[in-house]
């Protein structure tokens, strides 16, 4: 296992390294640059000074050193928009709302598309079936914007129950975390509902009900065990799209979170908050892929890591 686990971040740290490159040479080749957009062209004495003191009148191979030499220190820069500011000190203010709304999110996600999905196996063709694939094919189909106005309309406007948006407060934790977890709640729930239903009629669950087995016992020994495989493979890949959180959602309901500099940064051109973003991205895609493979010996101990001790 620990071998398995030393190749695997061996490899993480590779892909690190190819997909900055990538990035950093795509933004430079993009025309343009980050103060080429501002409304009045700045004279050509000024953009020169301004170059200098980012060092984009460096070759870029050069730039690139001295950028991971910097991030290698925890240095990632400082943001062009927000000179004021290091890029290390706005992600630290943005990403624990980020972080909130988004671990929120999974575990009632995860949790409840997994119970609802295992109901609605259990109770195949019923009506508690009926309404529960209603629901989640509902959830796939409508974009979780739709959902947030929606539910400000009913909670905050109509009812007066909650607010329309904001960050400080418990409750303003409560519309986004729903609009934002209904879609992959939906997702596991049709997964969990599908799985479910091919492993309840597998041999081995016919004979732990041959043997008296009570039915919750099969199902959670068995039937939701079983399920769980294919449910690692797809929406373990999805946490790290719910901890660098949504656009639309914090749009939506006003959130100070990090979803929204994944656009201003790049029409903006900020070169250092690009490649922050770009490496945290790919560090939480990288390690949740290696945790699924190591979820799936926890839930199947058939299942054996190559390199792992046998």
């Amino acid at each position: 296992m620990l071998s398995y686990l030393a190749q695997r971040f061996l490899t993480l740290i590779i892909v690190m390294i190819v997909v900055t490159m990538i990035i950093f040479g795509l933004m430079h080749a993009v025309p343009g640059g980050p103060f080429s957009q501002t409304q009045q062209p700045l004279p050509a004495f000024a953009m020169r000074n301004i170059e200098v003191k980012y060092g984009l009148n460096q070759p870029i191979w050069l730039q690139y050193l001295k950028w991971v030499w910097a991030a290698l220190h925890g240095d990632f820069g400082i943001p062009f928009e927000e000179p004021t500011e290091t890029v290390t000190q706005l992600i630290s203010k943005a990403w624990p709302v980020t972080l909130a709304v988004g671990a929120w999110t999974i575990v009632i996600s995860y949790v409840g598309g997994i119970a609802l999905g295992l109901i609605s196996a259990i109770r195949q063709n019923t009506w508690i079936d009926w309404v529960l694939t209603s629901f989640a094919t509902t959830g796939i189909a409508l974009p979780n914007y739709v959902v947030g106005f929606l539910l400000i309309v009913v909670f905050a406007v109509t009812l007066g129950w909650l607010p329309t948006g904001g960050w400080g407060q418990p409750q303003d934790l409560i519309l986004p975390v729903i609009a934002f977890a209904l879609n992959p709640m939906a997702l596991c729930a049709r997964y969990t509902r599908a799985s479910a239903l091919e492993v309840t009629h597998a041999d081995y669950v016919q004979m732990g009900r041959a043997r008296g087995l009570s039915e919750w016992r099969i199902n959670l020994n068995y039937v939701l065990r079983t399920a769980l495989i294919p449910l690692i493979t797809i929406l373990g890949p999805n946490i790290p799209n719910l901890l660098t959180g949504s656009i639309f959602i914090e749009a939506t309901f006003a959130l100070p979170g990090l979803g929204s500099y994944f656009t201003t940064a790049i029409l903006r051109r900020d070169y250092p908050m690009i490649m922050c973003l770009v490496l945290i991205v790919a560090v939480l895609w990288g390690t949740c892929y290696i945790l699924s493979d190591v979820a799936y010996t926890l839930v199947d101990p058939r299942i054996r890591l190559a390199g792992a001790s046998r």
